[in-house]
């Protein structure tokens, strides 16, 4: 049973880098309807950039994989969504420009630094004990962090005039324009909310155990399946599943192995889909709305 509780404490720092992506690529998806496969790489650039100068110190390293990715995030959508979107472009050509965008993204990181596995930070991590029950520094920040920054932008999305905009451009682009609110301003501000809150994740959990080009996809996976499940008009049913679908997978280790996590979490989503399709926290709409 003590194995049992100390996965399910790990499983709520799991859940908190799981909510970050889940935010991140909910807040694309919500407001101009992308299915922002390309977070996936920006996730794995955004480490890589905090590996490359992590000489300069922890913080540093984190704070320009932020900003790194924050500039990725606006170059592929003024370069590629904007103009699908002026365009006209369906949803599935924006799809594969997406995924192709991750592809070229993942190439070039594979490249440069190889396949295999980087480790951020070496030696023995310093651990914090309660009662029976341990979590690494890095498990510590983690959590607390992850914790921080979802209210913040909880609070800043209830509270601000802009960020209302940002949201209601998901439901209304036409009136957001008819008010006289810059659009295409509020476009680029969710990519770099977006990509700054992924890079968090991706480098956070980079220091705990590691990066290789590979890991953004498994990101943006377990992030989309949060916002399906939670539904996609809730950003609170984001995170809570991002919870559920965390101390799941820890059940799933103590009982079988983890390499039956991504089985379990699919027939979730699945299964979701099939019962109740609008996602198990958003109410179901009437055909008038």
């Amino acid at each position: 049973m003590n194995l049992l509780i100390q996965l399910m404490l790990n499983g709520l720092v799991t859940a908190s880098m799981y909510a970050l992506v889940a935010v991140g690529f909910g807040l694309v998806y919500r407001t101009t309807n992308i299915l922002h496969i390309a977070i996936g790489g920006i996730y794995t650039l955004s480490a890589y950039i905090a590996y490359s100068i992590i000489k300069t110190g922890d913080i540093p390293a984190l704070l320009l994989g932020i900003v790194g990715a924050a500039v990725i995030g606006v170059i592929i959508e003024i370069g590629i969504y904007k103009p699908l979107y002026r365009k006209k472009s369906t949803s599935g050509v924006l799809l594969i420009s997406s995924l192709g965008m991750y592809i070229i993204i993942v190439n070039i990181i594979a490249l440069i630094f190889g396949n295999e596995v980087k480790i951020l930070r070496t030696g023995i991590e310093e651990s914090f004990t309660f009662g029976e029950f341990i979590l690494t520094r890095i498990q510590v920040t983690q959590l607390i962090g992850g914790i921080i920054l979802l209210i913040l932008l909880l609070l800043l999305f209830r509270k601000l005039k802009y960020f209302k905009a940002i949201w209601a451009m998901g439901e209304e682009p036409g009136l957001v324009q008819t008010l006289g609110i810059p659009i295409w301003n509020l476009r680029r501000s969710v990519f770099i909310i977006s990509s700054a809150l992924v890079a968090v994740a991706s480098i956070l959990t980079a220091f705990d155990v590691g990066i290789d080009p590979h890991v953004g996809m498994s990101a943006f996976l377990m992030g989309a399946v949060a916002v399906l499940v939670g539904g996609k008009d809730n950003p609170i049913g984001w995170v809570l599943s991002a919870l559920i679908i965390a101390e799941i997978q820890s059940i799933v280790i103590w009982k079988f192995s983890a390499r039956w996590n991504d089985a379990i979490t699919f027939g979730i989503l699945i299964l979701v889909l099939l019962i109740r399709p609008q996602g198990i926290f958003s109410r179901e709409k009437r055909v008038e709305e």
